[in-house]
């Protein structure tokens, strides 16, 4: 568990009232990885939601071509830096990873167990709607770097 006074200072869960935060920080743990270190998968069940607290991270997928694994490649599109949100499919259906996170440093997260958040949402309606305007600003702000990802690779040079 972490404590609620810790997730308030996060500008994801700051708006929230202190027994609303409280509720979330029992569902919460510190977790730390090494440089290297996978902190999850793309297409997988998203059980968590992560803050980073420490380190960076980035955010990756895998292309793959059906007969010829050789082309297989990973693209890289972010980097998740300290106060910054991960894992956003734990709380959008189906509820899988759209893609991969690792650890670039040591880095260390809170972690929020995903059925347990959804469970408090389906108890809260207001702590439902907050969060999902919340993962939807993250989502249209990771929407619109990729966006200008594209743009510059495509502009001429």
């Amino acid at each position: 568990m972490v404590s609620a006074e810790l997730l308030g200072r996060y500008p994801f869960f700051s708006f929230l009232k202190p027994s609303q935060l409280r509720s979330i920080a029992k569902v919460a743990k510190e977790e730390s990885f090494e440089r290297g270190d996978i902190l999850f998968r793309e297409k997988d069940p998203a059980t968590a939601l992560f803050i980073l607290v420490k380190g960076s991270l980035e955010l990756f997928f895998t292309v793959e071509v059906e007969y010829h694994p050789e082309l297989r490649k990973e693209l890289k599109f972010r980097v998740i830096y300290p106060g910054e949100i991960s894992g956003i499919s734990a709380l959008i259906e189906p509820y899988r990873l759209t893609s991969s996170a690792r650890a670039t440093e040591p880095s260390q997260v809170i972690m929020i167990e995903a059925a347990a958040l959804l469970e408090l949402c389906q108890k809260d309606e207001e702590l439902s709607c907050a969060l999902i305007r919340q993962v939807a600003k993250v989502a249209i702000d990771r929407l619109n770097a990729t966006r200008l990802q594209l743009a510059a690779m495509w502009s001429p040079t």
